[in-house]
């Protein structure tokens, strides 16, 4: 890496940004990124960066280039991170600055996802931007359909992605607006003609690293055979897209890169009637196209057809447009285990790969080709031979965890020649290619050989095939895999589906649904609400004032800070494993590394710093999370030293080479039933129970029930990871930081530097993403950024990578719970007794607040006039967990849904309407302590029913399930309830400022962070000033800073947006009084005039508001936010796979602030529970105790194709008024716990196939988050359920 301006006359490599030509100094490193060249050389921060994996698009940026063999001007989307900035010399690259901004028009894309309240925390925003912008280039009059796919490999933790697509959906041609774009006017910024080939270099390096890596560009296949022959012994590796980083980030990590990219030769692409020859950097992207063209040209290569269909399923666009077949090929060679989609795809077409040499070229069929050296050799070409004939079918598939940018549980191709004249009996030896089982096994061989002559349509030949593929399909276990016997039956089944689907003509009707795979109906949304003001623009759908910003990637966070001269970076060096002691580090490799400056450890901080970065709010037992370990580590991944280096790309790297050395402990314990089995427990809460005798009301109970549920972590995912910079002035420490109370943060500095609190000074500027996770996690690194800045006396930044942050990160704790329950013979709840354990992880202290939430929140929506609970906290060890978005009422929601639904069970009752009966009503008290006054449950669940037309759609469902055997749907409706407490640790404070031209200015305590709270406190300040003039697009928010607002609030609890509106009323009532008399002397002046008046009169125009609450009397909250929802989900019973169709919402949120934005919380809090409810699971590796879902390609938050195809938001009509301030509701975190439905609708439609096949009636039980392969198991597909009839 290197800093400095560019020197345009060295004659370096050249490449083309918004624009402008750029050289690139030969001395930077070739394993500098696109993106890192973009914000730290350019200072080009409108570009994000979060996973450098390819996997979450919040780097994307667009490049333009003649393509090397057709010449043709190509625009595709690039993962920056992932792109080496020499593989970019010659490309045009255009970014989010690049198009439209402020200082010139705003480019479409900006405008219409700020208009659509697309953007939340809008750290994602540009990137989506830029996706949609690339694609346009490209395809400039997509369908709808085509738009939700360009999102495949963004993820936005905010919004829920409706929002988004609405706004991207309206530039495709069959949308409503039908508004096709003008390429040409949304791309001035380029100009064809003036776009060349990229140059090439032959056989010289056109850059040398800090190790002596060098980085190549030749431009023919005898210069890379040259190189080849050279570098033959030595560590390389080919470079096309380099998207391999992503996934195998250590194979990158070589001595010589070269980029295969520009050789014209490996782009060769021939179509003939015997067959299709395709070049080794042919892109996936491109491949697509291809096999789609050649499918309908050449009738022998109609299976084209289906792989190009399957690739549409391979990674993500922006890595499909660069990434080539070949590399792909080339990860399943080096690591055999890895379920390529191309290898099986290729492999079951009968390809055949030509590999060049310096001795000349090879043929070689693809399981020979795994097994060969390939050192000193490269992938030509391959030939796809024309096979597809009348009796030829080929069918593939891909079982993931998530719908789309997800590796394959387990992956299947299948070609097969069958006479469907002759009772579809197989003619020739079929292909049976499986992935994901483990790296000896590819080939189903022997259930080839027994399928040869035999017809699909006999049960016995049928049962035996599957049986034989069973008995040869052997899974390895793998940590971060499914169970080995899943993976099993999933390959017996793709089988299965296979057959199904090759004779279903043959196949009675109900079981040939066995055979296509799920289909996702394209998304759509419904949001209803009435605006009630109070005034004007309070309650407005307004959108958020910074919306434009964020699209437009100038909304500035604290990594796009530009770097102070001398700044120091700082990256943490982890513990290899859990329980170990460490003795010592050897950073005989980190001190390499150009800009080193050294270790910060534990013995910097002996005798002048306090080892401890814990809130003062925690009891002084509780305070025991460390800087550094000074005994024990607590959890593998522990800082344990931080690397500090002249850039952040330098500490990073430092800190990944030194090595820790240690002394082995313990086995660590990283499962709660491990560490209730050893006794490792914290305490146990008093328990809480009811005033009436819980127990002696539950032997009265006709029906009782018993049983546990087992709810799993949940990380943060924010998009913007965690950070700190911090520097030294005259007046003390100035630190900037994204954290969720500054206020907080200052007296943790002021603890560890052992210096007043009025040294410090904070400033939190937005935050991208929050959901309780800045608060500790950033106490740690400011007080390590604090303590270097001191000690070397130079500003100090750090920027955790994600891997970093996974092992790092807090998350939400896991959480057994116990249950018995006992209600009357007609469906009354009347008691439940709780004993529930949750993971506190290493340290108890924040998690010791959360517990009692998760206690009260047992009943959610619904009433029980006796309980108990017991709460222990047990250590394991794993980071102290900490909250998450709906701490409390996340896992409560999904435990007393399951509960409901086993009671409902046992009294043989409709689920839906034992629910119905149990709801809230008005008056009564329930668990938290609180009386239900105005309670709206029942209302709503009434109208939402009639409303969502559930009836009617019950008995669809009933009808869809009697008429197709492998896929049921299914459907539930719950209710819940969320405790809004106003007992908080700070005031609520607002500073508002007119100036002069009649401009506002407001600086708020709370933290933005997309909950649209700046938005909120603007339109309270301008309802009450309007009658004078103000308006909305005056307001202007400064960041929160703790110099400006001191002893103010926590910004979470979801009520932060209402109490600061409250502080910036009191506010701008305090400006109205002041400019009242002036109004009277001047009663038809405008604003600008009576500010100017009242100034020049020495009216001071200045306020300072507050707002501080409390609940009521013997109360534990404020009020109670409630809502009622309803989800519809259909199953592939073969394969686990799941689409949540429709998911209806209703909430009470009393008169909403702002409805637009409300709205898209309420989406953002919904799709946030449907991850921690479905796909986000963590794994942990029983030996080290290190966290193995560390990544985007292991841990699966949900994306744009995951979310309820038919979403549907209704705000309730006149609720009625609540006691809380402006009569609204809190909305950030009630709508979580609706996502549960999606479980129960899925238990629905596993219980209707079970029923069908005559499986026991039983409860049924499992772990979560419910993954597909959780439902496959659930579902108990076996040989009995493998059968079906044909038609006479």
């Amino acid at each position: 890496m290197y800093s400095g301006g560019i020197n345009m006359s060295s004659g370096d490599p050249v490449i083309y940004v918004n624009g402008n030509p750029l050289e690139i100094p030969k001395d930077c490193n070739p394993e500098t990124s696109l993106n890192d060249f973009l914000r730290d050389v350019l200072n080009l921060k409108g570009t994000k960066v979060l996973c450098r994996e390819g996997g979450c698009g919040c780097c994307v940026v667009t490049a333009t280039y003649k393509h090397p063999a057709t010449e043709e001007v190509v625009s595709v989307p690039v993962n920056s991170c992932l792109c080496p900035v020499y593989s970019a010399v010659g490309w045009h690259v255009t970014t989010i600055e690049g198009i439209g901004g402020s200082g010139k028009p705003y480019h479409p894309i900006q405008e219409r996802l700020a208009e659509h309240y697309g953007t939340q925390c809008g750290f994602c925003s540009p990137g989506f931007v830029m996706s949609m912008y690339s694609q346009l280039q490209e395809n400039p009059k997509p369908t709808m359909q085509q738009v939700e796919h360009f999102f495949d490999g963004n993820i936005c933790r905010c919004t829920g992605y409706r929002s988004i697509l609405d706004g991207m959906k309206s530039f495709a041609c069959d949308s409503n607006n039908g508004a096709c774009v003008d390429i040409e006017e949304m791309n001035k910024s380029l100009c064809a003609e003036g776009i060349a080939k990229p140059p090439t270099s032959g056989v010289i390096p056109i850059a040398r690293g800090w190790k002596g890596q060098r980085f190549y560009n030749p431009g023919s296949l005898d210069q890379l055979l040259k190189l080849l022959k050279r570098y033959k012994d030595d560590e390389y590796q080919l470079v096309c897209g380099n998207t391999s980083a992503g996934v195998f980030k250590e194979d990158v990590l070589v001595n010589c890169y070269i980029n295969v990219r520009n050789v014209p030769e490996l782009h060769n692409i021939r179509l003939s009637k015997s067959g299709l020859e395709i070049g080794s950097t042919v892109t996936l992207r491109e491949l697509i196209e291809i096999f789609k063209e050649a499918a309908e040209k050449v009738p022998g290569l109609a299976h084209l057809d289906r792989i190009s269909d399957h690739y549409q399923q391979v990674a993500n666009q922006a890595v499909r447009a660069n990434a080539s077949w070949a590399g792909n090929l080339m990860m399943k060679h080096r690591h055999q285990d890895f379920p390529s989609d191309v290898f099986i795809t290729l492999e079951a077409a009968k390809t055949v790969i030509k590999v060049a040499d310096e001795q000349g070229t090879q043929d070689h069929v693809l399981t020979d080709f795994l097994r060969l050296d390939m050192r000193g050799k490269v992938i030509v070409s391959a030939k796809l031979p024309a096979i597809s004939t009348d009796q030829h079918f080929y069918r593939s598939f891909k079982i993931t965890p998530r719908q789309l940018n997800a590796h394959a549980y387990v992956n299947g191709a299948f070609e097969l020649a069958v006479d469907k004249k002759k009772d579809y009996t197989v003619l020739e030896r079929p292909t049976i290619v499986i992935g994901g089982i483990s790296d000896k096994f590819n080939r189903a061989t022997k259930t080839e050989n027994f399928l040869l002559n035999k017809s699909l349509l006999d049960e016995e030949v049928v049962e035996s095939a599957l049986k034989v593929l069973e008995s040869e399909v052997v899974p390895v276990e793998e940590a971060t895999a499914s169970s080995p016997e899943h993976r099993r039956q999933l390959a017996v089944n793709l089988l299965y589906k296979t057959i199904l689907d090759i004779g279903s003509d043959a196949v009675e009707g109900a079981a040939r649904s066995g055979g296509p795979v799920l289909t996702r109906p394209l998304q759509r949304g419904e949001q209803d609400f009435v605006e009630e003001l109070q005034p004007a623009p309070l309650g407005q759908s307004v959108r958020k004032l910074e919306s434009k910003a964020q699209t437009s990637g100038e909304a500035t966070y604290v990594n796009d800070y530009p770097a102070h001269a001398n700044e120091l970076f700082l990256a943490f060096v982890r513990a290899p494993e859990a329980a170990i002691k460490v003795t010592g580090f050897d950073t005989e490799e980190a001190e390499k590394v150009p800009g080193f400056e050294g270790l910060l450890t534990l013995k910097d901080l002996e005798g002048k710093y306090t080892n401890n970065y814990d809130l003062p709010i925690f009891p002084a037992e509780a305070q025991t999370d460390e800087i550094f370990p000074s005994n024990v580590v607590g959890f593998a991944g522990q800082p344990v030293a931080a690397a500090m280096a002249n850039t952040q790309w330098a500490a990073d790297r430092a800190a990944s080479l030194v090595e820790v050395l240690f002394e082995a402990g313990d086995e660590p314990i990283v499962h709660i039933s491990e560490a209730l089995a050893k006794k490792s427990i914290y305490f146990q809460d008093a328990q809480k129970k009811s005033t009436e005798d819980p127990d002696a009301a539950m032997a009265k109970q006709a029906v009782q029930v018993e049983g546990e549920v087992l709810a799993g972590e949940q990380l943060h995912f924010f998009m913007e990871s965690i950070t700190a910079s911090v520097r030294q002035t005259e007046e003390g420490f100035l630190v900037h930081a994204p954290h969720q109370w500054v206020e907080g943060l200052t007296t943790v500095l002021a603890k560890v530097m052992r210096r007043p609190r009025s040294h410090f000074r904070a400033v939190c500027p937005r935050l991208g993403g929050g959901f309780g996770g800045k608060l500790i996690m950033v106490d740690h690194v400011a007080s390590v950024c604090a303590i270097a800045c001191e000690l070397k006396h130079r500003p100090c930044t750090m920027f955790m990578r994600l891997d970093t942050l996974a092992q790092f990160e807090q998350k939400r704790p896991t959480v057994l719970a116990k249950y018995k329950a006992g209600a009357t013979s007609d469906g009354q709840l009347m008691s439940v007794h709780w004993n529930n354990a949750v993971d506190a992880g290493v340290s108890c202290n924040f998690i010791a607040m959360i517990g009692p939430e998760i206690n009260s929140g047992l009943d959610q929506g619904y009433y029980v006039p006796t309980f108990k609970t017991d709460l222990m906290y047990v250590r394991t060890n794993k980071p102290g967990a900490t909250a998450v978005r709906s701490p409390g009422s996340a896992p409560a929601t999904i435990i007393n849904l399951l509960m409901m639904d086993h009671m409902a069970h046992g009294l043989k009752m409709d689920p839906i309407e034992f629910k119905r009966r149990n709801l809230y009503q008005a008056g009564q008290v329930d668990q938290h302590g609180v009386k239900r006054v105005n309670d709206n449950l029942p209302k709503m669940w009434d109208e939402l029913y009639a409303e969502a037309n559930i009836e009617e759609r019950r008995n669809a469902i009933e009808k869809f399930n009697k008429e197709n055997k492998y896929k049921k749907r299914g459907l539930d409706i719950s209710g819940i309830s969320y405790h809004i407490g106003y007992d908080r640790f700070g005031v609520s404070e607002v500073d508002l400022t007119v100036h002069m031209d009649g401009s506002i200015s407001i600086v708020h305590s709370g933290h933005e962070m997309g909950q649209g709270l700046t938005t909120k406190v603007a339109q309270a300040v301008v309802a009450q000033l309007a009658e004078f003039g103000a308006t909305l697009d005056m307001v202007k928010a400064k960041p929160t800073d703790t110099m400006m607002l001191p002893q103010m609030d926590i910004t979470g609890g979801s009520a932060t947006s209402e109490l600061n509106a409250m502080a910036a009323k009191v506010a701008a009532d305090q400006i109205k009084e002041r400019l009242l008399p002036v109004k009277e002397t001047k009663p038809e002046a405008g604003w600008n005039e009576l500010v100017v008046t009242a100034i020049m009169s020495g009216v001071l125009l200045k306020a300072f508001g507050t707002y501080r609450s409390k609940n009521q009397e013997g109360q534990h909250a404020r009020y109670v936010s409630t809502g009622v929802g309803a989800a519809e989900v259909e199953v592939d019973i073969l394969t686990g796979e799941y689409v949540v169709l429709r998911s209806d919402i209703m909430m009470d949120i009393g008169k909403s602030l702002n409805p637009g934005v409300d709205i898209g919380q309420i989406e953002g809090a919904y799709v946030f529970g449907m991850g921690y409810y479905l796909t986000e699971r963590t794994v942990y590796d029983s030996d080290t105790g290190r966290n193995l879902a560390d990544g985007t390609w292991n841990y699966k938050p949900p994306q744009a194709a995951d979310v309820p195809r038919d979403f549907r938001v209704r705000l309730m009509k006149k609720p009625g008024d609540t006691d809380s301030v402006f009569s609204t509701k809190a909305i950030g975190e009630p709508p979580f716990g609706l996502a549960a439905t999606c479980v129960t609708a899925i238990k629905r439609a596993i219980e209707a196939f079970r029923k069908q096949q005559g499986k026991p009636d039983v409860n049924l039980t499992f772990e979560l988050p419910l993954t597909p392969a959780r439902v496959l198991q659930l579902c108990e597909v076996g040989a009995k359920d493998r059968k079906f009839d044909t038609v006479e």
